[in-house]
């Protein structure tokens, strides 16, 4: 009788150790790339604009575009989804707009209009589990810190 006890404590103790593992969070999908990312700088030439308001965050194939408006004591936070691709040194991603509402993009995030027929497409310069650095173009730099 004992002997089936311990059996049965091993077995949950694995089963537990399975269902733990399984539900946190991993990468192992995507990449480095999984998670928030803020953006830090954004460079245009060599024109460089702080920044600490952007947030880009992937999961699977679905990335979320935050932008965060200090407003006194409280933040406002906007939200733009769509559709990544990552292909080696590519990253290519639409926002579409939500068909209830029309929006548009704020200039800040320097991207091209919503819609389903814009894809913003970026050369992944740096990606490691601390920092990404996209650029776009000649001229565009954007640098990223995991968050």
């Amino acid at each position: 009788m004992r002997a089936k006890k311990i059996i049965y404590g091993i077995l949950l103790s694995l089963f537990l150790g399975i269902t733990v593992t399984s539900c946190t969070q991993n990468d192992g999908y995507i990449g480095p790339i999984f998670g928030k990312w803020q953006l830090t700088e954004m460079w245009k030439g060599e024109t460089v604009t702080p920044h600490d308001s952007i947030y880009y965050n992937f999961q699977t194939s679905v990335i979320m575009v935050q932008v965060v408006h200090r407003n006194g004591l409280e933040n406002l936070t906007d939200g733009y989804y769509g559709n990544f691709v990552k292909e080696d040194d590519t990253l290519k991603f639409s926002l579409t707009e939500p068909s209830w509402f029309p929006v548009t993009l704020p200039a800040i995030l320097n991207l091209e209009p919503m819609g389903l027929e814009h894809v913003n497409v970026f050369h992944i310069e740096k990606l490691t589990s601390s920092q990404m650095i996209l650029t776009r173009g000649e001229d565009e730099r954007f640098v990223f810190r995991k968050f």
